[in-house]
């Protein structure tokens, strides 16, 4: 007669307990297993689409000039194309104005009286040449009053009050002329008066007559007149002329000087414009910038030291900037690691009008980047430069420095900076020593 088996408790116990050693037997197989393999992958191809979105310095080649003046008429309007020799604006001084209305009423009430003394001689009659001095005042007033005022043709308008001024000064010059040559000393019996013109070279006695004193008097204030001339010829209105061909700006943030040359442009001085990106025009004195090249600009912009959004020099991306509907290719021409940030230095052919403007812009650079990829996790940041551990010939795991043409934040596409060291697919890689470390912890 067969006996029973009747399963104890403890026989349950002890099934349990197999089966818990058997879960962790296969569990710590498995970790084992990814301890030995599973930071370790081979690189293989991908195509990844990428984009970086970051804040960009504008640099343009552009020369900045300052002048001093209180006053300035514009000739071009912002953004318009100039050529070397082109009248750009019109500077006055300080005191142009009111020097200016000082010699037309000066003029006017030395006129007015110069001409009374001549009537009172001629019996009302005014000399030819007085008239023809007249015909050409009346012809350059006509003039300034068809030009309206100075806004219109500053350039001219300043032309033709240095003619009116000129003029008036001839005509007034005239006048003294033609009224010394009748109040010359009389001859009396046959010998002239002395005039003061012997050896002694003294200057002639004050005439003490009435209609002398007023010859005189005409005299000082004509004198007065040509001071003031004098002064205003010196501190006259000049014109400002273009030096070179390009697009002209009045607006001017005091970096041109410091973004002149691309080749040394560094990360704190790009990270310095971006914080204080302002533009603004010179109230003082009269500021601005002729952009020598049109069709040629540069973008400037940082990314982190320790982070796999990245460019890679010597490619090109498309690129889309903040507030312009157009989009925009540019060749990536320089990249300077440092633990402080990389910069880049972006190249675009394409009119520059539109940025002609501003410092500061917003830029979202894409594309779709194909090459071998690792996930970031795999890369390592020395001073901004990525590395990765990849397996040499001897079966080690080597340090390389990389370039990164483009990540999803997951994954990044690689290439060796160093051109004698080749990475192709299916060579081993595995995560950076630190990272593993992390990951023990």
């Amino acid at each position: 007669m067969e006996r029973s088996f009747r399963a104890s408790k403890r026989f349950y116990v002890l099934l349990f307990i197999s089966g818990v050693l058997l879960v962790a037997f296969v569990v710590g197989a498995i970790w084992l297993m990814r301890k030995v393999t599973g930071n370790i992958r081979k690189l293989e191809q991908l195509t990844l689409y990428t984009e970086v979105e970051s804040e960009a310095v504008v640099v343009r080649s552009e020369r900045l000039f300052t002048e001093t003046a209180s006053e300035s008429r514009i000739l071009f309007s912002e953004g318009a194309t100039v050529s070397e020799g082109d009248a750009i604006a019109v500077l006055y001084p300080y005191s142009y104005e009111s020097t200016l209305n000082s010699i037309c009423t000066k003029e006017a009430t030395l006129y007015s009286n110069l001409l009374a003394m001549i009537q009172t001689t001629t019996g009302g009659t005014i000399p030819q040449e007085i008239l023809q001095y007249n015909e050409r005042i009346n012809a350059i007033s006509k003039q300034m009053r068809e030009a309206s005022n100075r806004e219109r043709n500053p350039e001219f308008y300043a032309k033709l009050e240095i003619q009116l001024t000129t003029v008036q000064a001839m005509r007034r010059e005239a006048m003294l002329q033609w009224l010394d040559d009748r109040n010359k000393p009389q001859q009396t019996g046959g010998t002239e008066q002395q005039t003061g013109e012997g050896t002694s070279g003294e200057e002639p006695p004050a005439v003490t007559t009435t209609g002398n004193s007023a010859l005189d008097d005409a005299h000082r204030a004509a004198a007065e007149i040509d001071l003031i001339r004098k002064n205003f010829e010196t501190d006259s209105a000049r014109t400002v002329r273009s030096e070179y061909n390009g697009y002209i700006s009045f607006y001017s943030d005091a970096n041109e000087d410091n973004l002149r040359d691309i080749s040394q442009l560094t990360v704190p001085l790009i990270k310095r414009i971006l914080n204080a990106p302002s533009i603004s025009m010179d109230n003082e004195n009269f500021s601005y910038r002729i952009v020598t090249d049109r069709t040629t600009f540069y973008l400037a912009f940082v990314q982190s030291g320790s982070s796999a959004n990245r460019l890679m020099p010597g490619l090109s991306y498309s690129f889309t900037v903040k507030g312009i509907k157009a989009a925009y290719q540019g060749k990536i021409i320089n990249e300077r690691d440092t633990a402080q940030g990389v910069l880049y230095v972006m190249q675009v052919n394409a009119d520059v009008r539109p940025l002609l403007t501003t410092r500061v812009v917003e830029i979202s650079v894409q594309n779709n980047a194909t090459g071998l990829y690792v996930p970031v996790k795999y890369l390592q940041y020395t001073d901004g430069v990525p590395y990765i551990y990849a397996k040499s010939t001897d079966g080690t795991f080597q340090k390389v420095a990389v370039y990164v043409a483009g990540s999803d934040g997951e994954n990044a596409i690689i290439s060796a900076r160093d051109s004698h060291i080749t990475l192709f697919a299916g060579l081993k890689v595995r995560i950076p020593p630190e990272e593993e470390e992390e990951t023990k912890s």
